[in-house]
């Protein structure tokens, strides 16, 4: 067992102020991380997770000592927290930055085959949408099939031409939507 899984039960179990903690366990930078085994372990008396969440589980007395100790190393667990958030944010950040750049590469290369590669892609890929879409749902308009066109194969097909118009990822712009 990992301090992972300890802080995963944490979260989901253990109330307001133990669940910062279980947010550190569940982090991936190695000082926050090490802070929440330190409360854990203040808290349970015990140095392997495996003990300590069986005593977490089992006395209630360690889990509102955890609670105690959590209020008052709040202000030191909020900045790990938002250390944790930073660096994810850099993460994909770079992870974007980083695949815009081999795009660019991409597009302005000497080579003819490697600078048209993605344009024809995307090309054969509305021409193939195109042609299935409308070839299914032919088919299905004059009797010799009773189904049409799938939308999620439909979107499959689509996929390429969809990303080099640029509609990479729904789910940001879903959850861009939501926050506004």
């Amino acid at each position: 067992m990992s301090w992972n899984k300890v802080g995963t039960w944490l979260r989901d179990n253990a109330g307001a102020g133990a669940s910062l903690v279980g947010s550190l366990l569940v982090g991936n930078v190695p000082g926050a991380v090490a802070a929440g085994v330190a409360l854990v372990t203040s808290a349970t008396g015990e140095g392997t997770p495996e003990k300590a969440l069986a005593v977490l589980q089992a006395d209630p007395a360690s889990m509102l000592k955890l609670r105690e100790l959590a209020v008052q190393d709040s202000a030191n667990i909020r900045e790990h927290i938002r250390q944790m958030a930073e660096n994810e944010a850099k993460d994909a950040q770079e992870a974007h930055s980083q695949q815009q750049e081999t795009i660019r590469a991409g597009d302005s290369a000497e080579d003819e085959y490697v600078r048209h590669t993605r344009p024809k892609m995307a090309r054969q890929s509305w021409y193939a949408t195109a042609l299935y879409v409308i070839g299914f749902e032919a088919c299905k308009v004059a009797g010799l099939t009773t189904l049409g066109a799938n939308w999620e194969l439909a979107a499959l097909i689509g996929a390429p031409a969809a990303a080099y118009l640029g509609f990479r990822s729904f789910d940001k712009r879903t959850a861009a939507r939501a926050s506004t």
